[in-house]
């Protein structure tokens, strides 16, 4: 009874903050912190598709609202507990989850962090309000028949049963390893097909994902390397792993005043096909531009006759923020844009794939605020 009524006076004490401050800080000491926050996020959005099936232009609103609870607990000794939990309501009416975890370590030392998270960003695309790619092409889940603009994200996070990472910081060196397990087929999207071929059996992967990065004044570089150790992970119907992937990056930063550029490079290697990927981008003030190159090669080894050549993906994007509206605090205007290009150069005779070329538009205002 007793506890139910202190949860009782809480709830009451954290509503009333709410409604008196954009953001709380419900616990701030040196034994600890507790603290609720968030964001909301709405889009307005056009697009011009070659791949839509009416071959209209399309119009939509989409969004959500982000809440964060967020606390840690320290010890005598400069060891700290956290956790954090980010439910995300949709404009849709679905609630999803977007980070979960549970983390402890050593302040300014290491950590260990387990639950639902994205670790390093080994491709950075500055401020991306609309950014996508023709087709099907995606940067985090293979469609079959389609470009896959690779970005180092297979094994960051968010896409598996569990997940589980170690970083540790030393001066200007930064390291972390992680590791997702459990049930990877959904990476070959809703079709589960590989090269024309289904998915028939599957079992639990466990990806690797080590990352070295390193501060020199304004300028860091990164580098990664993402693996499946389990062989058959994901079998197709002819008996091929598809599972055997294995991917490189690289990214650099240089940030100085009002300019922040970063450089991207992206390799997979996977079953009858290579993925490269390059990508640059630049942010002045409150205005960024960027340009990402994806070529995949195919080739006939394990599947035969299925797709040989090459296939192009080029993508331009630029966004604007307009901060402090209407001199509100953390509430933006954000403008974004995007054209992107696929050219199909595989061998005609050599091919049961479609890889469509595509010219798609797209256009967007969102509206952000932070809490």
């Amino acid at each position: 009874m007793k506890k139910a009524f202190n949860l009782s006076i809480a709830a009451i004490l954290v509503s009333s903050a709410m409604a008196a401050h954009a953001g709380i800080s419900i616990v701030d000491s040196e034994e600890g912190n507790f603290s609720i926050g968030g964001n909301v996020e709405l889009n307005f959005n056009y697009q011009d598709r070659d791949s839509n099936d009416s071959g209209n232009s399309e119009f939509n609103q989409d969004g959500r609202v982000l809440i964060e609870f967020a606390g840690q607990k320290y010890s005598e000794n400069g060891h700290f507990v956290g956790v954090v939990a980010q439910p995300l309501f949709e404009s849709t009416g679905a609630v999803e989850m977007d980070d979960a975890y549970f983390e402890f370590g050593k302040v300014d030392g290491w950590a260990v962090k387990a639950g639902r998270f994205e670790a390093y960003d080994m491709f950075p695309v500055g401020l991306d309000v609309f950014l996508e790619y023709s087709g099907d092409t995606a940067n985090d889940l293979y469609s079959d028949g389609s470009a896959y603009t690779y970005q180092s994200k297979e094994g960051r996070g968010r896409g598996s049963d569990g997940q589980i990472m170690y970083n540790q910081t030393f001066g200007n060196l930064y390291v972390e390893v992680g590791a997702m397990l459990g049930d990877r087929s959904g990476l070959f999207g809703e079709d589960q097909k590989y090269h024309g071929e289904k998915i028939t059996s599957t079992k639990d992967a466990f990806l690797v994902r080590p990352v070295v990065a390193y501060q020199m004044g304004d300028f860091s570089v990164a580098a990664s390397v993402e693996t499946n150790l389990v062989s058959d992970a994901v079998v197709t119907e002819s008996g091929v792993d598809i599972s055997d992937r294995t991917g490189y990056g690289l990214t650099g930063n240089w940030t100085s005043g009002d300019w922040s550029v970063n450089a991207n490079f992206a390799y997979m290697d996977a079953v009858d096909e290579n993925n490269m990927s390059a990508g640059l981008n630049a942010l002045y003030k409150n205005f960024g531009v960027g340009y990402i190159h994806a070529t995949n090669e195919y080739e006939n080894k394990k599947f035969s006759n299925w797709a040989e050549g090459d296939v192009d993906v080029q993508t331009w994007y630029a966004s604007y923020a307009f901060n402090d509206v209407l001199q509100v605090e953390d509430f933006s205007v954000l403008l974004g844009t995007y054209y992107t290009t696929v050219d199909n150069k595989l061998k005609a005779s050599h091919s049961n794939a479609s890889f469509n070329e595509e010219d798609d538009f797209g256009a967007r205002i969102r509206l952000f605020y932070e809490f």
